[in-house]
């Protein structure tokens, strides 16, 4: 199959204090028409740094240091601000968060999907209405054609993530990323927006990255998984490949601390994941890992193709 985007030894840092501290290490991975890729791991990995530079929505602090975002063969990392703000919403859109910070209180939700897709589709102002209300109907928002008329704070935040996943889904993407989209949620909510998105995704053959800390929305959204740790992909698979037979220390760690029915007591990751600012020499996951050898921390490992895709960054191997 075509790869539809593609990233090639991406580096990212930020510039603190005139020092340069990576985020995200040497990340690579492909996406093909209507794949999901699950992108898993803990707070500050470096999960929605690697996103948003696809978007290049970084901090102002952020630097792409090196490497290649690769979208239908054209290196995004060469368009101007221009080609970037034609190319965002209509060829690859995001689902954000927070719906609470992302959409407008001072205008009405039909005004902001209506501002997308005339932005990016060149139409009329009275066939956007009706596209917007289309796109509010896709995601079963009730009574689209009189809701469509107020403003953020009369949705719930069930209803606020389903606008977003309309402003994100009525300009037709190629790509979707979607940032953790439930986070905010409770949990019936989250299944029903995560069904949604499913249920659109596949409707649509729509490529996505789901970027999340939780486990069992990868068993049964995604296609592939990249774990990240420490700005790094240690270990990528496909999703039953990994779940089946995980290899990195850091995901056998993960799948460890899942609480399940007969477990009397849940396992931990011992130690924090390291700061931004710590330079780890070696493997950055040694100082909390109980397979620890001694070339651990001298040098980092390199990536092992073990079978039919499945690689890891681990000198176990």
């Amino acid at each position: 199959m075509t790869k539809i985007l593609e990233l090639k030894d991406l580096n990212v840092s930020f510039k603190i204090e005139e020092e340069l501290f990576k985020a995200v290490n040497n990340v690579s991975f492909a996406l093909e028409k209507g794949q999901v890729l699950g992108i898993v791991g803990e707070s500050g990995c470096g999960k929605s740094v690697t996103a948003m530079s696809i978007l290049k929505l970084l901090a102002s602090n952020a630097i792409i240091e090196s490497g290649e975002i690769l979208f239908n063969g054209q290196n995004l990392l060469e368009f101007s601000n221009k080609e970037m703000q034609h190319l965002r919403g209509s060829k690859i859109a995001l689902i954000p968060q927070d719906p609470l910070t992302s959409l407008n209180p001072l205008y009405t939700i039909g005004d902001q999907i209506i501002e997308t897709i005339k932005h990016h589709r060149k139409v009329e102002t009275k066939e956007a209405r009706e596209l917007a209300i289309k796109a509010l109907q896709d995601v079963k928002i009730p009574e689209a054609e009189s809701r469509i008329n107020e403003y953020p704070h009369h949705f719930s935040g069930g209803m606020s993530q389903r606008v977003l996943i309309a402003m994100a889904l009525c300009c037709n993407p190629e790509v979707i990323i979607a940032d953790e989209p439930t986070t905010a949620l409770d949990v019936t909510v989250q299944a029903q927006i995560l069904d949604l998105i499913k249920e659109l995704q596949k409707e649509r053959n729509t490529s996505l990255i789901f970027i999340t800390h939780d486990l069992g929305v990868i068993a049964e959204f995604c296609d592939y998984v990249a774990v990240m740790y420490a700005g790094q992909i240690v270990e990528y698979a496909d999703v039953k490949e990994l779940f089946n037979n995980p290899l990195h220390p850091y995901t056998k760690g993960l799948f460890e601390s899942l609480p399940t029915p007969n477990k009397e007591e849940l396992k931990v990751i011992k130690g924090q994941p390291p700061s931004i600012t710590e330079d780890i020499p070696g493997c950055t996951f040694h100082p909390r890992c109980p397979f620890k050898m001694e070339n651990c921390d001298k040098e980092e490992p390199p990536k092992i193709d073990k079978e039919n895709g499945h690689y890891v960054s681990c000198y176990l191997y």
